[in-house]
C-alpha cells in the first residue's frame, strides 16, 4: 500500500494526473476491501483527498469537489482536525479557482478555526488564502463572514496576521 501510494505521488509530481488517479484508485480499492478500522478510514480519507487533487489537476472541478467532500466527511467522523483543515483549505482553493471568492473565504475560515492557535501550521494554505481573500474582498467582508461562521468577532491575532501579510502577492512572495 505504501509503495503504491508513493508511486501515485511520484506520478502526480511528474505531471501525470491520469496515471496517478489510476494508481490512487488501486490503493483505494485495496483499502476498501480491508476490515474497517480507524487506520483504514483515515487512509481512505487521504486517498479521497488525493483523488480530489488529481481531478483538480485534470480540470474536473466538480469531481474534485466530490472527492474532497468525501474526504472531509470521513475526517469529521474520525475527529481528524488536521485532515479536515487541509481539505477545507483545498476546497477554498478550488472555490477560488472557480471564481467563488465568498465561498473560498468561508472554507478558509472553517479551516483556520479548527485550531485554537492562529495561524496553526496544521492549517496549510488556510491563513495565506484568508489574507489574500481579505485583500480581494475587503476586511468588512471578512469580519462579516467570520462573525457568521463563528458567532464571534474577528480575533486580534487574525487582524495582526493580515497586517503582517498585506504586502504578499498571490504567489506568497512580497
Amino acid at each position: 500500500l505504501y509503495t503504491t501510494i508513493r508511486q501515485a505521488g511520484r506520478q502526480q509530481d511528474a505531471g501525470q494526473p491520469d496515471q496517478a488517479t489510476q494508481t490512487y484508485r488501486q490503493a483505494l480499492a485495496y483499502l476498501q476491501g480491508q476490515p474497517e478500522t480507524k487506520w483504514t478510514r483515515r487512509n481512505i480519507a487521504v486517498l479521497h483527498h488525493q483523488l480530489g487533487s488529481t481531478a483538480q489537476e485534470r480540470g474536473r472541478p466538480e469531481e474534485a469537489e466530490d472527492w474532497y467532500r468525501q474526504s472531509l466527511t470521513i475526517s469529521e467522523e474520525l475527529g481528524n482536525r488536521p485532515g479536515m483543515a487541509l481539505t477545507c483549505a483545498q476546497l477554498g482553493l478550488l472555490a477560488e479557482a472557480r471564481g467563488q471568492a465568498q465561498l473560498a473565504l468561508e472554507w478558509n475560515i472553517r479551516c483556520v478555526t479548527l485550531f485554537d492557535q492562529f495561524a496553526s501550521p496544521l492549517t496549510g494554505t488556510g491563513p495565506a488564502a484568508l489574507a489574500r481573500l481579505a485583500r480581494q474582498l475587503g476586511i468588512p467582508a471578512l469580519e462579516q463572514a467570520w462573525q457568521q461562521a463563528t458567532g464571534q468577532p474577528l480575533p486580534q491575532p487574525v487582524r495582526d496576521y493580515l497586517t503582517s501579510h498585506h504586502d504578499e502577492q498571490p504567489g506568497g512572495s512580497p
